[in-house]
């Protein structure tokens, strides 16, 4: 009996420490689950960031194969210009070589007219006997001109001009008469020859503002819409006051 007494509470004592490893243990398993969870949640951020990583290397892989179309479309553009320009200068040096070769063959043309004239003149002189006068042959050109003689007219203006004996002022009528009669005739880049004249040399003459006004008419026939509006604001620009103003607005209107 004694030994019994002795050794339950032993076992009591050995009942009580199992119940509390129990409890440890609960608390080890508690904690350990918890542990899980945080790590759980832990990997699901760590691949929620690993899928945005991978999100936003793909936007800037595009940001950068988006950046290299641009710039090749820029480059591109720019060469596009480029071919344009040259395009653009070799239009305008065949037109500059096409101008001189036409200027050329208009001086030959007058220097081969001076000469028929001056022969005709000769032979005019030998015949009558006596040398004819530069203003009986202005006389005569402005007659023939009033009477629309255009062919006759031409040759005398011409014949004036190739004995260079009047003055500027004449010489102004002249080369506007001059240019006139191949407007008339359709022949405008004979007619510029002779209306640039005028403006370039003499811009105070009387004769300027309506010389401009068919330069920029001639410019218009030969299509030439660039240089014929130019003409046109430069004549309103330095002869507002002139008639011819009026002429020139209506032209840049039609």
């Amino acid at each position: 009996m004694k030994v019994l007494l002795l050794v339950f509470p032993l076992l009591l004592s050995s009942c009580f420490k199992t119940a509390e490893e129990i409890k440890r243990e609960q608390r080890i398993d508690q904690q350990i689950n918890q542990s899980s969870k945080i790590i759980a949640e832990l990997s699901s951020q760590i691949n929620e960031l690993k899928g945005g990583l991978a999100s936003t290397s793909g936007q800037l892989e595009e940001m950068g194969h988006n950046s290299k179309q641009t710039r090749a479309q820029e480059i591109q553009s720019i060469q596009e210009s480029l071919e344009q320009l040259k395009e653009q200068m070799k239009i305008l040096s065949e037109e500059n070589t096409q101008t001189q070769n036409d200027v050329k063959n208009l001086r030959a043309e007058l220097k081969s007219q001076k000469a028929f004239i001056q022969k005709v003149t000769g032979t005019l002189s030998k015949i009558s006997g006596t040398p004819q006068k530069s203003e009986d042959t202005l006389a005569m050109a402005h007659k023939a001109f009033e009477a629309n003689k255009q062919k006759k007219a031409k040759e005398l203006y011409l014949q004036v001009l190739a004995e260079d004996k009047v003055n500027n002022a004449v010489k102004n009528h002249v080369f506007y008469n001059l240019g006139l009669l191949n407007y008339w005739s359709k022949k405008y880049d004979d007619a510029l020859v002779y209306f640039s004249k005028i403006y370039t040399k003499y811009p105070k003459s009387s004769f300027a503002p309506a010389s401009l006004l068919y330069i920029g008419r001639s410019f218009k026939n030969q299509n030439k819409t660039d240089e014929a509006k130019a003409t046109f604001e430069e004549l309103i620009k330095n002869y507002p006051k002139s008639r011819h103003a009026k002429s020139a607005q209506k032209e840049l209107k039609s």
